[in-house]
Order: C-alpha cells, then structure tokens, then sequence
C-alpha cells in the first residue's frame, strides 16, 4: 500500500524541526568560534558612513574606541580629517598628509600616527607648541590612489589650497584603485549606503558582529577581488606587463595627477612609499621624484640602522591592526620634516 499523503501540519512541522536543527548548529559553532577562534576585523565599521564620491568615508567629528586584541582608536573632527585639532585657524602654513591606513595611523593611538608625530616636530619650539604647521591628516584606511587624488581636491576647496601636500604610497594602492573604479568601494556595508535597503542594519550585524558572518564576509570579498580583477585584465585597463610592474609604478598616472595637482596649488610635493617593498617600489618611486624634481621621504635607510642597532625590534604591531609600530612612525614624521624644513630653506616664503 501506499503511505498515505502527509499533511500541512506535518510538512510545518518537518520544517521547523530542521530549521531548529541548523539553528543550533549554527549557534554552537558560532559559540565554539567566538571562545576559541575568534576572528579580529581590521578597523570599525561603526565608525565609517556612505560617500557618494568617495565610497565610504570616516563619521565628521567622533572619537570612539573599540577593543578587539587591542584597543582601536578613531578620531576625526567636524571637517571630517583625523585630527584632535577642532580646525586650523591660526597656521601659518598648510600641510595635507595623503595616503591610506599607514597614513590614517590605524592599528594605534590617535596620537601615534606619522601624521601627528610630524605635528610635534614641526611645531614644538623651546619647549613650547607653536601654531606654525597645520599637518591635515587625510589618510583613509583602503584609499587607492584615486580616492586620495579626490580626497586632497575636496580638502583643497574646504580648508584652503595647502603648502605642502606629503603622500605616503602603499602595496595595495594600485587593487584598491581597481575595486574603486568598478564602483565596488560604493556599495559597502556602512551607515547611509542607497545600495541595501531595509536589510542593511541586519547585514552590518552579521558580517561584522558573528564569526560565522566575518568570516562569510572575508570568503565572499576574495571571491568578489578575483572576479573584478579578472574582469578589469580582460577589458585591457591593467597593463599587459602589470605583473613585472611594481606597484609604485603601475601607479605612475597617479603620480604624474599629483604633481600636476600640487602645481596648480603652488604646494610643494613630498612623496615616498610605505616600505622597502619587494616589487621595487620604494627605490622606483625615489627615482621617479629626482626624474621629476619632487622630494622624496627616504625613511627607511634610518628604520634599518636602528634594526641593526637594536637586532629584534619588530616594524609592526602585534595584533589584528597590524601597520607599523610608534618609532617607526617617527621616522616617517623625521623624513618629511626634513624634506619640508629644506624646502623652505631653498624657497622661502612671507608669512
């Protein structure tokens, strides 16, 4: 005989039983992950906002601090730059700091980063602080190139047309230009974002909050890089060669908008790169600035004398932030002083 044909309570009831069943699945490994395993995310999504040029940007005006196997800290002021400074009156010169995270000073204090270090040392004359170098930190953690080129002309028309404009470049410039440019950065998951509706907030929770979804996150971005970088090589936008390229200089247009860019601000332009890379790009972008008559930040030689010094001592943090540690820091803050000071002996200018 045939089994009879089940009911709808039946059926209901099935399914309950099975989604109870992967509901506590999923919870026990959310619960054996979160004890044993937990995965750190860099940076804080609570902390980021929709922009519709940038992408996504930093919140004007917040100081929030979240621990994970450290102690983040995020900064930034009403002008929305990572500043303690409220505003810039009363400086007598302007100084835009572009770059990434290195620049930005994630993974640290506030007051940790290159950017504020070069405040000190610029500002700091017998033993008292002296409003004569306003250092705008501009940084952005996973700003390419392009972002950092819009960043200093939108900074250019809200503070003023800087002085100097130091630009710190980084390995991963070159990608994070490409996911910009393929309108990926516009459709994170952060506050304001017109791409994710009312299932915004629950999606910002779950990629961010679970290690179930952190991890989700982390698999579906890789995936999502591989694909958008396979799509811009076959559309021809990567240079046919871009694997023998250094990153530094597959972000030579880049370079060339910014020397254009700080000339038609009368701004003197400094430039290096965050480390003494494999690719090249650090001694490729030393030789592009004497070709091109622009400073160059040469920090690293000092970060390897005091190694050498002192056998041991790490470049970067041990943690989840990861970026270079606070005397490395110092010495990218010594370099572009150096630079700047020099400059201004050269060329003077009336206050």
């Amino acid at each position: 005989m045939n089994p009879a044909p089940k009911g709808a309570s039946t059926r209901i009831l099935e399914f309950g039983i099975v989604v109870a069943v992967v509901f506590f699945i999923c919870l026990g490994c959310e619960i054996i992950l979160r004890l044993f395993f937990p995965v750190y995310l860099e940076g804080y999504i609570g902390a980021y906002q929709y922009d519709k040029e940038f992408g996504y940007r930093l919140k004007d005006d917040i100081h929030l601090l979240k621990t994970a196997d450290y102690q983040q800290e995020i900064l930034t002021n009403k002008l929305g730059t990572v500043n303690f400074q409220k505003n810039f009156n009363g400086y007598r010169t302007l100084v835009f700091t572009v770059g990434d995270s290195f620049t930005q000073g994630t993974g640290l204090p506030s007051d940790a980063s290159y950017p504020f270090q070069l405040d000190m040392l610029l500002n700091m004359e017998h033993d008292r602080y002296v409003k004569s170098y306003a250092v705008v930190n501009l940084g952005l953690a996973a700003f390419g190139g392009e972002q950092n080129l819009l960043a200093l002309q939108r900074y250019a028309q809200k503070i003023g047309k800087p002085n100097f404009i130091l630009y710190l470049g980084c390995s991963n410039d070159y990608d994070d230009d490409l996911l910009f440019k393929s309108g990926y950065r516009h459709k994170h998951l952060v506050v304001g974002s017109p791409y994710w509706g009312w299932y915004l907030r629950p999606l910002m929770w779950f990629s961010n909050e679970t290690e179930i979804g952190k991890r989700l996150k982390i698999l579906l971005a890789r995936a999502k890089h591989a694909r958008i970088f396979a799509a811009q090589a076959e559309k021809k936008h990567m240079p046919s060669n871009a694997g023998k390229m250094s990153v530094a200089q597959l972000e030579e247009p880049v370079f060339n908008k910014l020397i254009k860019l700080s000339r038609d601000y009368g701004a003197q332009l400094i430039v290096s790169w965050t480390d003494d890379s494999l690719d090249g790009s650090y001694q490729w972008l030393k030789e592009y600035a004497g070709k091109n008559h622009i400073a160059f930040a040469d920090w690293y030689p000092a970060v390897e004398s005091v190694r050498n010094g002192i056998p041991g001592l790490p470049m970067h943090n041990p943690h989840s932030g990861g970026h270079y540690r606070t005397w490395v820091n110092g010495q990218i803050a010594q370099a572009f002083a150096q630079q700047i000071l020099a400059l201004e002996k050269d060329s003077p200018r009336s206050n």
